[in-house]
């Protein structure tokens, strides 16, 4: 073997050997639990993931339909079309915005363009934030939320976890597994702080949505250190597609696109974006449907004996099984052969303790938690 094939090699070998520290169980693999009950995908009720059930708006179906007449030619290759779209959305500048096949595929691309040394992950997370690290062969520091305190953020904690070395951060607001957000003011400081230490800090907003006016997008304008991550799967519904895309300071955003492989949407999935983002009306029946259906199932779940929901700012909820009880594996043997799909936080490292639920349509939540009831009384 050559001299220059060596350091390819050893390359090859520590990618392989950091694989094994790879998690990719997730929320949503309908597919297999429906394998392993020995029934049909469309009889699951899924409450793993955590997805709009009022999408896809009208507006996106009929754009999927008359986006089959375009799958004979190359969609935009960089998603010209969708960036102007988002930026008028958002009060953005389409230099400052990055789309991608999903926000997941942009969390690999910054650590694969990066490639930190160090990494603080603010917990618990997301597991692709960890993987997409650990295979860029980053070294990273958690710095877990208490369930002691509800997992609220200290600013204060957060602060004396970043050592000076981290090159970079990755924390969510709202959390992807409390529903929890951090104070905008804390979230301005950390940008803030970011550009002290020369470490890039990513914000992930995939929730955001929900409560959208806690965005702090324009953040990232002359601050190359702070990037957004934002997605489009969630709100609208549409996760088969993968829609995901970032803000980010416009020398960033430059400096990240080189790394990005081309045509990384396909044609149906930017259209059906548009078609998304043009539906004003249904930002607002979204809305109207969340507040009330939340309040709902918050209220059912905490007047079961033995089951503590944590509040929520987004569109599901984290709920601890009491100690005497904590086994959410057990709980969710028993729902599975009711056809019904929860999300174990086993993964997100909260053990069997936990259990996560999107919120639902109103008879699809009663089913969950008579069900739940009925687990309890067993």
């Amino acid at each position: 073997m050559s001299r220059r094939s060596d350091p390819l090699a050893r390359d090859l070998r520590a990618i392989i050997d950091r694989a094994h520290l790879v998690d990719r169980t997730h929320g949503g693999d309908v597919e297999r639990w429906a394998q392993n009950a020995g029934i049909k995908t469309s009889e699951i009720l899924d409450f793993s993931a955590s997805i709009n059930p009022l999408g896809p708006p009208a507006t996106a179906r009929k754009a999927f339909i008359e986006s089959y007449d375009a799958i004979s030619r190359y969609p935009d290759p960089y998603g010209d079309h969708l960036k102007r779209a988002l930026a008028r959305r958002h009060g953005m500048d389409p230099a400052e915005i990055l789309i991608g096949n999903g926000s997941t595929q942009l969390i690999y691309l910054l650590c694969a363009a990066l490639r930190p040394r160090t990494a603080l992950i603010v917990g618990p997370a997301f597991s692709e934030y960890s993987n997409a690290l650990t295979l860029a062969g980053a070294r990273i520091h958690p710095a877990s939320l208490s369930a002691d305190n509800g997992f609220s953020f200290s600013l204060q904690e957060f602060l004396a976890a970043w050592e000076t070395d981290c090159d970079i951060v990755f924390l969510a607001t709202p959390n992807s597994v409390t529903g929890q957000l951090i104070p905008k003011a804390e979230i301005v400081k950390i940008a803030d702080f970011a550009l002290t230490r020369k470490s890039l800090v990513v914000v992930d907003e995939a929730f955001i949505d929900f409560v959208e006016d806690e965005s702090l997008k324009t953040k990232v304008r002359g601050n190359a250190n702070f990037v957004i991550l934002r997605s489009l799967t969630k709100y609208y519904g549409v996760p088969g597609l993968r829609l995901g895309y970032l803000f980010g300071d416009a020398r960033r955003v430059e400096r990240l696109a080189v790394h990005q492989e081309p045509w990384s949407v396909n044609g149906p999935a930017l259209k059906v974006a548009l078609a998304c983002l043009e539906d004003v009306d249904f930002i607002e029946k979204t809305s109207r449907w969340l507040e009330g259906e939340r309040k709902f199932l918050y209220t059912r779940l905490a007047a079961l004996q033995d089951l503590h929901p944590l509040p929520s700012k987004t569109n599901f909820l984290l709920v601890r099984i009491d100690d005497r009880l904590a086994d959410a594996f057990a709980l969710r043997a028993f729902l599975l052969r009711q056809n019904i799909l929860i999300r174990v936080c086993d993964t997100f490292g909260l053990g069997g303790a936990y259990f996560r639920v999107a919120i639902r349509r109103r008879q699809e939540n009663l089913r969950l938690v008579a069900a739940l009831a009925e687990w309890l009384a067993s």
